[in-house]
């Protein structure tokens, strides 16, 4: 089974009551930059084996800043016909990583509005549920992302269809 297929299958046990159809994974905002100065840090300390100091310093940077910021390591979104849910995820290992999901938010889709822009190798992703203004920032960096641009795909294909129908008044 793939790491796609245990993340929805772990999504899928928290939101019983409606079909997830796509996952993605994703950092809290400010996470991912964290974890590029724990890898810098990391090197520069790493002594016989730079490289996996780095590795290891930009995890603990990325955990070091989700826990001072009193957030999870990492986030799934998940999609179902009618809504974008959030979950956090307490552990970012390969294996277990996906049997404790907890809700955090949701947002209808016919309410979400997406919004990406870069910042250096990272892809800030601004969640917006038009009806309150409430906006949630994640991040995910280039490589990885696990389903990230299907899921933003169906979510923007589906915003398309909705400014064709009203004739791009929304």
């Amino acid at each position: 089974m793939s790491r796609e297929e245990h993340a929805r299958e772990g999504a899928q046990a928290v939101i019983p009551d409606d079909e997830i159809l796509d996952v993605a994974v994703v950092m809290p905002r400010g996470s991912t930059f964290a974890g590029v100065l724990g890898a810098a840090a990391g090197v520069a300390a790493g002594g016989s084996n730079p490289t996996a100091w780095g590795v290891a310093g930009g995890m603990i940077g990325e955990r070091v800043s989700a826990a001072s910021k009193g957030s999870y390591p990492s986030l799934v979104l998940a999609l179902s016909a009618g809504r974008l849910y959030v979950l956090g995820r307490e552990s970012t290992g390969l294996v277990g990583g996906w049997k404790h999901l907890h809700p955090v938010a949701h947002i209808e889709r016919k309410d979400l509005q997406v919004t990406r822009r870069r910042r250096g190798t990272v892809v800030v992703i601004g969640l917006t549920d038009t009806t309150t203004g409430t906006t949630l920032e994640v991040e995910a960096q280039n490589v990885g992302g696990l389903g990230l641009k299907d899921l933003l795909e169906a979510v923007q294909a589906e915003e398309s269809s909705a400014d064709d129908a009203d004739g791009g008044k929304a």
